[in-house]
C-alpha cells in the first residue's frame, strides 16, 4: 500500500509542478482541452465474476455442519460464480504528454460489490434437495446471508488517442482511443476485521471466502473522447482480470472450520468496467 502512497505524492507533485501551465476542470470556465493536466469525474458500472480452479476431486468434499445448520449441504454437485453488477466513482487525472498520448490516474471507490461464489448441493439427503448457498467475503453464524468488503482502486493506464473527427451533428467532435494498463485493487479494513474474528471464539467463526487485502490486476478498453462546449464526455469499456489468486489458502480462517475454502484452489476476479467520464 505504500507504494501508492508514493504515486500519489507523484501525480500531486505533477500538479503542483505544472499549475502554471494549465489545469483543467470541467463544467467551467477553466476547462481547456490543450491543458497539461484534466481533472475529472468518473461513474462505473462494474460486471463483476469470479474465474475458479477447483482441486482434484472436489466432488467428494463434504460441507457439513450440523443437520440443523444453514450452512450445511453434504457432497457438492457445483460449485461456480456467481456473476454480479457493482458500482463506483473515481477522479480521474489525465496527463497530457502530447495531442494523441495521455498517462491516467484514475483512483476509485468500489461501494456496491455483490461478487459471490454459489454451492450446490447433491441432495444426499431430503432437506438438501436442490439447496445451494452463495458465500460472500463476509457472514455471521448461522446464517446463508453474506456481504462484501468494499474496496480502493488505483489504476494506471496509457491513452492512445485517434486524430480529430467530427460527428454528423457538425457541432461536435471527437477521438476514439485505446487505453490499457494496470490496477491495484484494497479491500478496506480486511486486516483488521480478520484479527478481530481470530480473537473471537473459534465456534462463533462464520466461514466466508478469506481473501488476500489486495491484488494486482491487468486492463485494456477503447473509448470516445466527446467534446462539447465546458466540458469531455468519455464513454469508455474496460476488460480487467487479476493476475493471480485472490484468496488467501494459507490463512488461519481459511485452513479451521471452513469447508467453503477447502475445495478452491485458486481463484481469478474478473470485471467489465463500463464508465462514463466528464473532464
Amino acid at each position: 500500500m505504500k507504494y501508492f502512497f508514493f504515486i500519489i505524492a507523484g501525480i500531486l507533485f505533477s500538479i503542483n509542478s505544472f499549475g502554471q501551465r494549465k489545469i483543467s476542470l470541467p463544467f467551467s470556465s477553466s476547462y481547456n482541452e490543450d491543458a497539461t493536466i484534466l481533472l475529472g469525474i468518473q461513474y462505473n458500472v462494474v460486471v463483476q465474476s469470479y474465474q475458479l480452479q477447483l482441486k482434484k476431486d472436489w466432488q467428494k468434499h463434504r460441507i457439513d455442519y450440523g443437520d440443523t445448520d444453514l450452512n450445511s449441504l453434504g457432497e457438492l454437485k457445483s460449485i461456480q460464480s456467481k456473476p454480479s453488477i457493482g458500482f463506483s466513482v473515481g477522479i480521474p487525472v489525465d496527463i497530457r504528454a502530447n495531442e494523441n498520448l495521455y498517462f491516467t490516474f484514475n483512483p476509485s471507490f468500489l461501494f456496491f460489490n455483490g461478487l459471490g461464489i454459489e454451492y450446490q448441493s447433491t441432495g444426499a439427503k431430503p432437506e438438501w434437495e436442490g439447496k445451494s448457498i452463495t458465500r460472500k467475503q463476509r457472514h455471521v453464524i448461522n446464517s446463508a446471508e453474506g456481504s462484501n468488503f468494499n474496496a480502493f482502486e488505483f489504476p494506471l493506464s496509457v491513452k492512445f488517442r485517434s486524430d480529430e473527427k467530427i460527428l454528423k451533428n457538425k457541432f461536435n467532435r471527437y477521438r476514439a482511443y485505446l487505453i490499457g494498463g494496470a490496477r491495484y485493487t484494497r479491500w478496506i479494513g480486511v486486516n483488521g476485521e480478520y484479527k478481530g474474528i481470530l480473537q473471537q471464539n473459534p465456534e462463533s467463526i462464520a466461514p466466508s471466502l478469506v481473501m488476500k487485502p489486495g491484488y494486482l490486476s491487468w486492463e485494456a478498453g477503447l473509448g470516445a473522447d466527446i467534446f462539447f462546449a465546458y466540458f469531455k464526455m468519455s464513454p469508455e469499456i474496460k476488460f480487467n482480470q487479476s493476475f493471480g489468486n485472490v484468496f488467501d489458502p494459507g490463512h488461519k480462517l481459511a485452513q479451521d472450520n471452513n469447508s467453503f475454502m477447502t475445495p478452491i484452489d485458486k481463484g481469478l476476479i474478473r470485471n467489465i468496467y463500463v464508465s462514463l467520464i466528464f473532464q
